[in-house]
């Protein structure tokens, strides 16, 4: 049975499948257990001819070991048996040294940190790719004006550039949430219950202790070395799950707002046609913004996943019966989820068309009523603040009864210098502090991008 996406098209195209799969999980075990072996060289517990039978031993079939892994449980056991076997092959003994001190849950979740960290290699960069679109975006738009909404209603003038800074912001927060969780992901030892006993027992014979193995294989891992097994406290699973839904809620927000403002009576935005992208099945004249739907779908699916590895947490005595292999699934769900929703959030945002016209035309809908907010505050210089807010709020109601516009209306109502106040709050439209703002959101994406670590992929 092969698992190729077909439900999941948003992955199509990205490396959510490859970097998560069983074959990419089962190499991060092996890579796990070769590196205890040669951590074991490293600290002179094993003889140095072990290092080539490492460098001999290869990864198994993932579906013999798929299969063995129903009887303990769990695919390290088979994973050892196999590995134990084949180091014997190569030299006689060698087998002596795999799986020294370790228990099976060391292993998976060492595996499993592996993998978290090429995920957090990917949703950073494919996050820099859509905060360097969005930067661009900004600033091109940064005085092109639009209604802003709230709760789903006309509320008062924004800039298209404004908004696009918010979502920026969002992005470069984000990122610097999946840097930090990739930075402080840890390699898991603890043995049977978490103390390192059997290893420390084995280390001590040769001069060495367990503290002295596990420091030589979170260095040879790139991981991070806990002062003590995290079996029972799933405090690292629980950063890192945060930090990619952080992630995705960060571009789903862009997505959600996508699809509200390519409707067609709105049709402010749209998505950009490639290769007939966004077509219906049943209606010829249909233009979807498909990519927006898909990252929306991706976002709604991504709190479940991170419920259900929060709930895993919940884990009794010093290793769990059954919590910890519920975070499996999940885990990988909301990874993949993560690289997919980011991976298709560059291409929404570079295939993003502005239709400044539209926006324009927008803002007239009301007849001027989204300028009321800066009208009061116009009219607050003349007279109290209450009654600035009365009388605009019985112009509007003048203009919803009589049609007239709000301008219209305010000249009807006022005299003298509130008259006065008034015009110049309403042909006042400046955006200066917004501007100042968008500025400061792409200063701050630049820094984020300069200031996180990750360069390349280990």
């Amino acid at each position: 049975m092969n698992d190729v996406g077909l439900l999941d098209p948003l992955a199509q195209g990205t490396r959510a499948l490859e970097l998560t799969d069983d074959a990419a999980f089962l190499a991060a075990m092996v890579e796990t257990e070769l590196a205890l072996a040669r951590a074991l060289v490293d600290v002179g517990v094993a003889p140095d001819w072990m290092l080539a039978v490492c460098n001999a031993l290869g990864v198994p079939d993932v579906s013999l070991l798929a299969a063995g892994s129903r009887a303990g449980g769990n695919p390290v056991i088979p994973l050892v048996a196999h590995l134990t076997a084949a180091a014997d092959a190569v030299h006689p003994g060698a087998g002596d040294n795999v799986h020294v001190g370790a228990t099976s849950q060391d292993i998976l979740d060492t595996a499993s940190m592996l993998v978290a960290r090429s995920v957090c290699f990917e949703v950073v960069a494919r996050l820099r790719e859509v905060g360097a679109a969005l930067a661009e975006l900004a600033q091109e738009h940064r005085a092109t004006p639009m209604v802003g909404r709230t709760l789903g209603q006309h509320a008062s003038p924004t800039t298209f550039g404004f908004v696009v800074a918010g979502w920026l912001a969002g992005v470069t927060s984000a990122i610097a949430a999946v840097d930090a969780a990739r930075i402080a992901l840890p390699l898991q030892f603890g043995g049977a219950v978490g103390t390192r006993a059997t290893l420390d027992r084995v280390a001590v014979k040769h001069g060495a202790t367990a503290d002295t193995v596990v420091a030589a294989l979170a260095d040879r891992l790139g991981l991070a070395a806990p002062a003590v097994a995290w079996h029972g406290n799933r405090a690292p699973v629980l950063a890192l799950a945060a930090a990619l839904a952080r992630a995705v809620a960060a571009v789903g927000v862009i997505a959600v707002d996508v699809t509200v403002l390519a409707r067609t009576e709105i049709a402010e935005v749209a998505e950009r046609v490639v290769d007939g992208s966004g077509g219906s099945s049943a209606m010829p004249h249909k233009t979807n913004p498909v990519t927006a739907v898909l990252v929306t779908a991706a976002a709604r699916r991504a709190p479940h996943a991170l419920g259900a590895v929060f709930a895993a947490a919940l884990s009794e005595d010093q290793r769990a019966s059954g919590a910890w292999h519920a975070e499996w699934l999940p885990l990988r769900d909301l990874e993949r989820i993560a690289v997919s929703a980011c991976s298709g959030a560059v291409t929404l945002v570079e295939r993003l068309e502005v239709d400044e016209t539209r926006m324009a035309a927008n803002l007239t809908l009301t007849a001027g009523l989204v300028d009321s907010e800066r009208l009061v505050a116009a009219l607050s210089d003349v007279m109290p603040h209450g009654e600035a807010f009365a009388l605009v709020r019985r112009a509007a109601d003048d203009v919803s009864a009589s049609g007239v516009t709000l301008r219209q209306a305010i000249a009807l109502l006022t005299d003298g210098d509130a008259r006065l106040a008034a015009e110049r709050g309403l042909d006042d439209r400046d955006g200066g502090s917004a501007s100042d703002a968008i500025g400061r959101v792409i200063a701050e994406f630049g820094a984020t991008v300069t200031s996180t670590s990750i360069v390349e992929e280990r």
